[in-house]
């Protein structure tokens, strides 16, 4: 089990907001909710107040994260990747409430072992600092 669930470092929190993202998806079932003549409309953004305009950016800025987290994510081995939800869902839910139901003994050297493995990948995305950058300002 995941000891600390409190996100600790930049990959725990780039981590948790790919989870909320990925939580986000509702599949279409059913009919559409649009008529086919109207479904791309778009309202202008004009009678907006500054609320929404920054609701609509931060969910921009979650849903391009999310989209470049999840191929990091989804490129894991299987065991680092149920490491990876189950800390995540810990720290989303403020608690150690998941376990890891494939080997709980190893979640926390996995979940450390898939960090050491994402931070590459992740710097070279841009989504975090690059080591180099961090040592050079030391």
């Amino acid at each position: 089990m995941t000891a600390n669930v409190i996100a600790t470092d930049e990959i725990d929190v780039i981590l948790t907001e790919w989870y909320e993202w990925s939580q986000g998806y509702l599949p279409a079932l059913g009919y559409g909710r649009a008529d086919a003549s109207c479904r791309d409309f778009r309202i202008s953004n004009q009678w907006m107040d500054y609320d929404d305009l920054s609701q609509i950016v931060d969910s921009q800025l979650r849903e391009g994260l999310g989209k470049a987290v999840e191929p990091i994510v989804m490129s894991l081995a299987i065991h680092h990747r149920v490491a990876v939800m189950t800390a995540v869902r810990n720290f989303v839910a403020g608690a150690a409430v998941f376990t890891n139901p494939r080997s709980p003994a190893t979640q926390d050297a996995d979940y450390a072992s898939a960090k050491r493995w994402m931070r590459p990948a992740l710097a070279a995305k841009g989504l975090l600092q690059d080591l180099a950058q961090v040592q050079g300002a030391a």
